[in-house]
């Protein structure tokens, strides 16, 4: 590898053949490992996010025959990624670490605090919505007493019952 930036053109169909069905994904990381080590001569190579998922992506036993590569030397690291995505770069994350430092938040206490109002309003909702869910709750054992009723009774099963159950 020349400079700094490279792109290849991956074969896999070759190495993916000689491995199980079962393993050719696996196979086909190594021998895309092995590739880019044989010809940026070092041995520290590092798959990009989207690379592997493209060589995952149809499964453990379907594997892609080719892949086109992007190359780039990072001091001693060499990173690749398929073409037309960004390679992260350890400048970048460093970047990036920086951005996302936490800002300290103040804010008033007296602002959280909720009056007494509020916290009353809450309760009676609270209430209301227990009350209603024993409603529905009574309606549904109704319901399926009649569902029992309908089939333990002798009537109900000639199919003689009255109008209010027939729904």
């Amino acid at each position: 590898m020349k400079g700094t930036e490279a792109e290849y053109v991956i074969p896999l169909r070759k190495e993916v053949m000689k491995a199980p069905i079962h393993s050719r994904t696996k196979k086909a990381m190594v021998a895309v490992r092995e590739f880019l080590q044989h010809h940026t001569k070092s041995k520290n190579v590092f798959i990009g996010k989207q690379l592997n998922e493209t060589i995952q992506q149809y499964g453990h036993k379907h594997v892609i025959p080719r892949v086109k590569v992007k190359v780039v030397k990072d001091e001693e690291k060499y990173k690749a990624e398929l073409i037309g995505f960004p390679i992260e770069l350890d400048k970048d994350k460093k970047a990036k670490k920086d951005e996302k430092q936490p800002e300290v938040k103040t804010e008033n206490l007296d602002a959280k605090k909720e009056t007494e109002e509020q916290q009353a309003e809450k309760a009676m909702e609270k209430e209301t919505i227990k009350k209603q869910g024993k409603a529905i709750t009574k309606q549904k054992e109704i319901a399926q007493d009649t569902k029992a009723k309908k089939h333990s009774d002798p009537q109900f099963r000639a199919g003689n019952y009255p109008r209010e159950l027939k729904k």
